[in-house]
C-alpha cells in the first residue's frame, strides 16, 4: 500500500472514528443515562461496576433508554471498533513504516469492545443480570479501558519519536 493510500485511509478512518465517538458520547449516551440517577452505561465504566450497579442501571434506564441503548447505541458501537482499529493500525503503520506486532494491541482492544457489547446486549434483553455475567462484563470493560489507554500511550510515544527523528534530519 502506498503512503498516499495510507494517509487517505488514516484520515477517513480517523474522521469516522471521531464522528461515531461524538454521536455516541454527546447524543446517544445522554439519552440513555437520562433516567439512571447518575449511573453510567455499562461500557462507560472504565473502572468496572458491580452486580448491584448493573441491576440498578437496568431497573432505572427505562424503556426509551433501553431501546436507544439496545437498538441504536450498541449497533453503532460494533462499527466503532472497526473504525478505530483501522485508524490505530494505519497510524502504527505510518509511524513505524511497516506492519508491526504492535497491531495486536488495537486488535485485542476491538475484541474486548465487541465482547463487552455482546454482554450488554444480553443484560439489556433480559433486563437483569447474574453475578457471573456482570463480573465478566465488568472485567472486559476494565480490560478494554486499559487497552485503549495503552494504545493511546503507544501512539503518543511513537508520534514523539517520529517528530524527534524528523527534526534531526
Amino acid at each position: 500500500m502506498t503512503n498516499k493510500k495510507i494517509k487517505t485511509l488514516l484520515w477517513l478512518s480517523g474522521g469516522l472514528t471521531a464522528l461515531i465517538c461524538i454521536v455516541m458520547n454527546f447524543v446517544l449516551i445522554p439519552i440513555i443515562e437520562k433516567h439512571t440517577e447518575g449511573l453510567r452505561c455499562f461500557d462507560m465504566n472504565s473502572f468496572g461496576y458491580t452486580f448491584d450497579q448493573a441491576n440498578r442501571f437496568l431497573s432505572l434506564v427505562g424503556e426509551q433508554g433501553r431501546n436507544v441503548y439496545l437498538h441504536i447505541q450498541l449497533p453503532l458501537d460494533f462499527f466503532y471498533p472497526v473504525a478505530y482499529t483501522a485508524f490505530f493500525m494505519l497510524a502504527l503503520r505510518a509511524l513505524r513504516g511497516k506492519n508491526t506486532p504492535m497491531f495486536a494491541l488495537p486488535a485485542a482492544l476491538a475484541v474486548c469492545d465487541c465482547t463487552e457489547n455482546v454482554c450488554s446486549i444480553i443484560m439489556l434483553k433480559k433486563m437483569e443480570t447474574t453475578p457471573a455475567l456482570a463480573g465478566f462484563a465488568s472485567t472486559i470493560t476494565v480490560l478494554k479501558s486499559a487497552l485503549m489507554t495503552a494504545t493511546f500511550i503507544l501512539l503518543a510515544v511513537l508520534l514523539i519519536l517520529w517528530i524527534v527523528k524528523r527534526k534531526r534530519k
